[in-house]
């Protein structure tokens, strides 16, 4: 199964719309955890890739804001 899933897949995993998870950025998805952008050279279209597991875990209500946030604080 594929770890990492771009914003364009999304529905064929989660059978919602993509704009269930883009209206959701940056305020119940957070980038570092939920998403994030890899580095890239274009400066005008960027790659978004979002974790499937995390996704999963914030779908099922199990998301755990302690470890979310020590995730975040280690990628920083």
């Amino acid at each position: 199964m594929k770890k990492y899933i771009q914003e364009k897949n999304l529905p064929s995993i989660f059978d919602l719309s993509k704009d269930f998870f883009i209206s959701r950025k940056n305020k119940d998805f957070i980038q570092g955890i939920h998403f994030f952008v890899p580095p890239g050279s274009s400066k005008t279209k960027k790659a978004i890739l979002w974790d499937i597991q995390a996704l999963e875990n914030w779908l099922r209500g199990n998301q755990n804001p302690d470890l979310e946030l020590q995730e975040l604080l280690n990628r920083t």
